[in-house]
């Protein structure tokens, strides 16, 4: 007779067997359940992605995934299926037929460093279109019958080899804004737009107080639009006077602030990332090229980028106001824009301490007061007593002007003010108050603290900064001649990013 336990029958399972067997079955229905949800969700994702219009472009670059690439974002200033009140600023479609890139901006994105950068084009930059022999005009205008000949003016003029193209309209900007819930600007001082003949706000921009504001979308497309910006200081609205130039470094501004917070929601909250896509289906176009899983391919190499950090660069140009029967025109300076799109390029190649970073912060002041500055006045033109009568206005400005005379040749379009070493401030403010606009170089042949102003056919006359809507272009000159555009700054009276 056995004293032992009676044996467990064969169909019966031990109580204490049961639960890893239990807890192993849930485990997989919660994994099954997660990777389903997850799957629905890409699913869905791409399937929102999928209907987001596409373009056929001519003449961009085949690029292997994982490769660096460069996206041409085109800002479509077209008034099709605009709101009433953006029809109020810009015009209506009725008054305003086609379209022109009123933003042309490259991003240039390497996924094998994390970094990407921003190099912007200016709108006013006069060119030779590709397609139509010795047919030249503003770069915007290559966009009026869709985007490929804009890639191909910028590939022929520029060297630079566009892999995609993303189009947004204005009424993208407000959408993707909204979605988003708005995007916070910090105005050091109360700000609007104004207008070509001084009176009225041609893009509505109107910050009542300084401090920080959540931009909905009228606001924030009412800021980059804005190229008659005006800040109230001292009791007075002061135009800032830099035009479209100006602009770009506001828009770069903005985009960081709005690209970090669009990435960081569609990141971390499903429903977010599905109203973007949302207003993409709806304001986006992209080339025929760019599928869906190249998107989202991108969008994940991108989740390591901080776009509050990405540096930025615009093509140095000359101004030229009146130029012919096109208007005010900015011409390209080859050397200079060759050292600027090289530095663009290879931003990403380089060891993050060594990258050349732009001080998109910084608040310094970079002019000094009429008083401070001692300069020489040279008659570049060739037009009479034109460097007399630039003394004589810039000593009623403050301004100490020492000597006049003629310079080596009156081949000069647009004004030049040279500067040597340490004289940097004092040229940015002689620049300010030349109507007419004015390049800015450095001369390493001139003494220290020296300023030279050489007037040039487009010189208009003297008076202070924003008396006149027009072009100030920045570049310096290294000793052995070579232009290179100085990195943007932004100035004391423009917005940034909330903190």
């Amino acid at each position: 007779m056995s004293t032992g336990p009676p044996a467990a029958p064969d169909d019966v399972v031990p109580i204490q067997r049961r639960w890893p067997r239990r807890l192993l079955i849930g485990v997989n229905i919660f994994v099954i359940v997660c990777l389903a949800v997850a799957a629905a969700g890409y699913a869905y994702l791409h399937f929102r992605l999928g209907q987001i219009k596409k373009v056929a472009v001519a003449g961009e670059t085949t690029v292997d995934t994982g490769q660096p690439l460069t996206v041409l974002v085109a800002g479509s200033d077209s008034r099709a299926n605009e709101s009433a009140g953006a029809a109020a600023h810009f015009g209506s479609a009725s008054l305003v037929a086609g379209q022109r890139s009123d933003v042309i901006l490259l991003v240039h994105i390497n996924p094998q460093t994390d970094s990407a950068s921003m190099l912007s084009i200016p709108r006013d930059t006069f060119v030779q279109l590709a397609g139509a022999q010795d047919s030249f005009n503003k770069i915007n205008v290559a966009f009026n019958s869709g985007p490929t000949q804009l890639v191909q003016t910028i590939d022929q003029n520029f060297g630079i080899q566009i892999n995609h193209v993303v189009q947004v309209t204005f009424e993208g900007v407000m959408a993707i804004d909204d979605s988003v819930g708005g995007v916070c600007m910090s105005f050091p001082y109360p700000a609007r737009d104004g207008s070509p003949t001084g009176t009225g706000n041609e893009s509505g921009l109107n910050i009542p107080t300084a401090g920080q504001h959540v931009l909905n979308g009228n606001q924030a497309l009412a800021l980059i639009r804005s190229r008659y910006f005006q800040y109230y200081d001292n009791g007075e609205w002061v135009a800032e006077g830099t035009g479209d130039l100006g602009r770009i470094i506001r828009q770069h501004e903005f985009l960081r602030a709005l690209a970090s917070k669009a990435l960081h929601q569609a990141l971390s909250n499903p429903l977010a990332a599905n109203s973007l896509a949302g207003d993409a289906v709806h304001d986006v176009i992209v080339d025929q090229a760019l599928s869906s899983s190249d998107i989202l391919h991108l969008l994940t190499e991108m989740r390591h980028v901080h776009p509050e950090s990405v540096p930025s660069w615009t093509l140095p140009t000359n101004a030229v106001n009146d130029y012919e029967s096109y208007g005010d025109v900015l011409m390209p300076e080859t050397a200079a824009d060759q050292s600027v799109i090289h530095q663009w390029l290879t931003y990403d190649s380089q060891p993050v301490k060594a990258r050349p970073h732009p001080k998109t912060k910084s608040r310094t002041s970079t002019t000094l007061a009429p008083s401070k500055v001692t300069l020489t006045v040279h008659n570049g033109s060739g037009v009479e007593h034109q460097a007399a009568t630039a003394a004589a206005a810039l000593t009623g400005e403050g301004f100490t002007v020492t000597t006049t005379g003629d310079a080596p040749s009156f081949d000069h379009i647009a004004s030049v003010v040279s500067y040597g070493s340490g004289g940097e401030k004092a040229a940015r403010t002689v620049a300010g108050f030349v109507l007419g606009g004015a390049t800015i170089q450095s001369d390493s042949t001139l003494s220290h603290g020296m300023v030279v102003l050489t007037t040039g056919s487009s010189f208009s006359g003297i008076g202070p900064p924003g008396s006149a809507p027009s072009t100030t272009t920045t570049t310096t000159t290294t000793p052995g001649g070579v232009a290179a555009a100085s990195t943007n700054t932004v100035p004391p009276w423009d917005p940034v990013p909330c903190k």
